[in-house]
């Protein structure tokens, strides 16, 4: 700015000298035709016009650098804009294909999953319908045993009341032994006062990855664990009833589980046997441990209603 304004006032001494009111009117006669336009003015002014001329172009050489510096950069932020452009083209391509593809994952999932609840709708429906049939197939064999036993004691055929009686029974057999499938019997686990005993058999479920809707009650009159003495008494078993058998069945393979449980090893858990049931058990429990004393050497164990034994395996 101060060279700038050394320029203006130089041009305006140089106007006065020659008697010039604007610079649009002068020429080389004005310099002729002024007195006081010496030659050394002359030299004079001529030397400082060469200094503002050189003064200007170093001027218009900055100027030049410094546009060229700041195209430069333009250019440079304009190829780095296009260069985050491309990328952020390029993550949304690549985020679409990656959207398809969890979409892709999901529906897989969702039909693998309508899949696996069909395959359990079906296990669950044979079970339900052979549970029915064995349940009824035993019903009428034991209506029938009934009926002949009642027809070898007696020469003549049972009255009316006594079939019905009979039948009633044997109805009431089946019922009972459907009831027992959708339930299991648990043993060990601690009694105490005031205590939920479904919350507990809850905890011992999740323990085998399970969750069902039980209703859970203790069996047999007894106080709980509330003093020494009765501590020493064992606790009652509880009973636990669920929405079908074949989660009985997932429990009872899956019992075994509870060994590997700090809180649970010493549960047991069993079917929802009937009396003679729990007779004909017994009777295998027996069979069982005389089998382990006989034959030491081999592994031994209750499957269905029968004692198996087996060579053990090292």
């Amino acid at each position: 700015m101060a060279k700038l304004k050394g320029a203006m006032v130089w041009t305006s001494e140089v106007l006065k000298s020659v008697n010039v009111a604007n610079l649009s009117d002068l020429s080389a006669s004005s310099f002729v035709k002024s007195r006081a336009m010496t030659r050394d003015v002359m030299a004079n002014q001529l030397c400082e016009a060469v200094k503002i001329i050189e003064q200007c172009q170093r001027k218009m050489a900055e100027m030049k650098q410094a546009y060229d510096d700041v195209d430069e950069i333009n250019m440079g932020n304009f190829e780095e804009s296009e260069r985050v452009k491309k990328e952020l083209k390029q993550v949304k391509l690549q985020s679409a294909a990656d959207l398809v593809d969890l979409q892709r994952e999901v529906v897989d999932l969702q039909r693998q999953l309508i899949v696996e609840k069909d395959r359990q709708l079906d296990e669950l429906r044979a079970s339900v319908v052979d549970s029915v049939e064995k349940t009824v197939e035993k019903g009428v064999k034991l209506y029938s045993k009934a009926l002949e036993e009642s027809t070898a004691a007696s020469c003549k055929p049972p009255s009316s009341s006594e079939l019905q009686a009979e039948l009633k029974s044997v109805v009431k057999n089946v019922v009972e032994e459907k009831d027992r499938s959708k339930s299991f019997m648990v043993f060990g686990l601690k009694e105490e006062a005031r205590e939920d005993v479904k919350d507990k058999v809850c905890d011992m479920l999740l323990q085998l990855s399970l969750k069902p809707k039980i209703e859970a009650c203790r069996i047999g009159s007894g106080a709980a664990a509330s003093s020494k003495d009765n501590a020493e008494k064992r606790c009652r078993p509880v009973k636990v009833t669920v929405g079908c058998s074949a989660i009985v069945k997932e429990v009872l393979c899956r019992a075994k589980l509870l060994k590997a449980s700090l809180k649970f090893s010493t549960v047991y858990i069993s079917p929802d046997r009937s009396i003679e049931q729990r007779v004909e058990y017994k009777k295998l429990v027996v069979e069982l441990k005389k089998r382990m004393v006989d034959e030491p050497g081999k592994r031994h164990f209750i499957r269905g209603n029968t004692v198996l034994s087996v060579e053990k395996v090292d």
